[in-house]
């Protein structure tokens, strides 16, 4: 996603991480984590309850999808119909 030379992928990555640090702590990225995403710890314990275990923060994920799709729409052929969500 970030270019079709190997090289050239890596270089624009790592200058998405650095605007990213750059940028500073936001407060909707930090603090808490999974415990805050799941709702506090009784939303830990119901998760577990449910065998929900989760390896990984929707919220970080939800920032770079969205910086793709961005980068992404830009490139799309005019005629191209996106999912609301991506609109």
């Amino acid at each position: 996603m970030f270019g079709e030379n190997l090289g050239v992928a890596r270089r624009v990555y790592r200058a998405f991480v650095e605007k990213g640090i750059a940028q500073g702590r936001r407060v909707d990225l930090t603090g808490g984590g999974l415990l805050r995403s799941a709702g506090g710890w009784e939303g830990v314990k119901l998760l577990r309850e449910e065998k929900v275990y989760q390896k990984n923060d929707e919220r970080i994920l939800a920032h770079f999808v969205a910086y793709l799709m961005g980068e992404v729409v830009g490139r799309l052929d005019p005629g191209v119909k996106l999912h609301p969500l991506f609109a």
